[in-house]
C-alpha cells in the first residue's frame, strides 16, 4: 500500500468518526451514560447556553459554616421582572432568594418549615411578593420582612395552591390556582379572592399573555388547556368555536398537560408540553402541530420547557435524566445528561442574556 492510499484511508476514517460523533449529539436519546455524573439537587446555572453547568446552592450563613440547598427539590425559579439578579426559589424546603444571580441564597424564615409551591413578584413594586404554600396565599409588601396570610381554604385539608401570577397591566390583579382545579382571582392586590372557574383537574400553570393581560391560558393535569380572553369572565370550553381541547384531540394524551411557554418574539405563538410530547400553535391554541422529538410520542415525561426569549428557534426541554436542545425550531435535537443526574424540573432563561440559564432539580423516584 503506498503512502498516498494510506493517507487517504486515514483521512476518510477521520471524517467518518467526526460525522458519527456529530450525528450522535443530535440523535442520542439518553446521552453518554458512561460519562454521566450525578451531583446534588438544587440549582444549576449555565452562562454559555447550556454547554456547561455550575452548582449554585450556597446559603449565606452568619456562623461562617458551609450550608447549602443540595438536597432541595426546586419547584419554581422566579426572576424579579425589574431586576434579573434577584431570584426566588419555591422548594420542598421552603422559600429562598438571591440578590446575586444565584451566587448565594438566603432563606426566608417565614417558610422555613413549609413546602412552597410558587412565588410571584409584582411588576409594579419589587417589594410586593406573593407565595403559595399549602392551603394559603401569603403576601409581603416590605421586601420579605413581614408577611400576611391573604387566603386560606380551611374546608379542604389536602388543598394546595399550585400557581400564582401577577399582572403586568393592573397591579391589583392577581391570579392563583389549586390542585382541585380552582382558578382564583383577586382584584385588590390580594386582600380578597374569588373563584372564577372550576376545571375539575389539578391546575399546573396559569400563563398571562404577553400582548394582552386579559388573555389567560390554564394548563391542567388531566383536562387539557383552557383559555379566557376577558380576564376570566368567559372560558374557551363554554363555546365550541373556542374550545382549545377540540384541536388537541388528535394528539393522544395531550390532555395530560405539563407546561406552556409563550414565544416572546411572536404573537399568539406557544409551545405546549404534555404527555403526548411537544405541540406548537401560532394562533392562540385554535390549531396545533406536533414538534418531532427524538423520543416516540407518549414515551417520555417532559417536566420543564423553555424558549429563548430572543431567538425562538432555540428550544430546551428537560426529562427525568436528559436535557434536550434545538437550535432550529425543533427540527433537530441535541442531548446532554442532566447535570445532577436527576429530574430537570424547571428551566429559566434570563431575558436580558439568553446565554444564562437556570436549572432546578427534583430527585428521581426511589425504586
Amino acid at each position: 500500500m503506498n503512502k498516498l492510499n494510506l493517507k487517504t484511508i486515514k483521512t476518510f476514517s477521520l471524517v467518518i468518526f467526526v460525522s458519527i460523533f456529530l450525528l450522535t449529539g443530535c440523535i442520542s436519546i439518553k446521552g453518554d451514560k458512561k460519562t454521566a455524573k450525578t451531583g446534588p439537587l438544587g440549582v444549576y446555572k449555565s452562562t454559555d447556553a447550556s454547554e456547561t453547568w455550575k452548582v449554585k446552592n450556597d446559603l449565606l450563613n452568619i456562623e461562617a459554616k458551609k450550608v447549602t440547598i443540595n438536597d432541595a427539590t426546586i419547584k419554581r425559579i422566579i426572576m424579579d421582572p425589574s431586576d434579573n439578579k434577584v431570584l426566588y426559589l419555591a422548594t420542598d424546603r421552603g422559600m429562598f432568594y438571591s440578590l446575586t444571580a444565584a451566587d448565594s441564597w438566603q432563606k426566608v424564615n417565614q417558610f422555613k418549615d413549609f413546602s412552597v409551591n410558587d412565588v410571584a413578584v409584582s411588576y409594579f413594586d419589587k417589594c410586593t411578593v406573593f407565595v403559595g404554600s399549602g392551603q394559603s396565599i401569603y403576601r409581603t409588601t416590605d421586601c420579605l420582612r413581614t408577611w400576611q396570610q391573604m387566603y386560606f381554604d380551611k374546608t379542604r385539608k389536602d388543598l394546595q395552591i399550585t400557581d400564582i401570577q401577577t399582572e403586568a397591566y393592573n397591579p391589583n390583579v392577581i391570579y392563583a390556582a389549586t390542585n382541585k382545579g380552582d382558578v382564583l382571582k383577586s382584584s385588590d392586590n390580594g386582600k380578597t379572592w374569588k373563584t372564577i372557574q372550576r376545571l375539575g383537574s389539578l391546575v399546573r400553570q396559569i400563563l398571562i399573555d404577553k400582548d394582552d393581560t386579559r388573555i389567560l391560558y390554564v394548563v391542567t393535569a388531566s383536562k387539557g388547556l383552557f383559555k379566557t380572553t376577558d380576564s376570566g369572565q368567559t372560558w374557551s370550553h363554554s363555546k365550541e368555536e373556542t374550545d382549545l381541547n377540540e384541536a388537541l384531540d388528535p394528539f393522544r394524551d395531550s390532555e395530560e398537560g405539563m407546561y406552556l411557554v409563550q414565544d416572546m418574539t411572536r404573537k399568539d405563538t406557544f409551545i405546549y408540553a404534555s404527555q403526548y410530547g411537544l405541540l406548537k400553535t401560532t394562533n392562540g391554541g385554535m390549531d396545533w402541530e406536533k414538534i418531532d422529538l427524538i423520543t416516540a410520542a407518549r414515551k417520555v415525561t417532559i417536566y420543564s420547557l423553555a424558549i429563548d426569549p430572543v431567538n425562538s428557534d432555540i428550544i430546551y426541554y428537560g426529562t427525568d435524566t436528559t436535557l434536550y436542545k434545538s437550535i432550529d425550531g425543533g427540527q433537530n435535537w441535541a442531548t446532554k445528561n442532566s447535570p445532577s443526574g436527576s429530574i430537570i424540573n424547571f428551566l429559566l432563561i434570563d431575558p436580558t442574556d439568553s446565554n444564562i440559564i437556570y436549572l432546578g432539580n427534583k430527585a428521581l423516584p426511589k425504586k
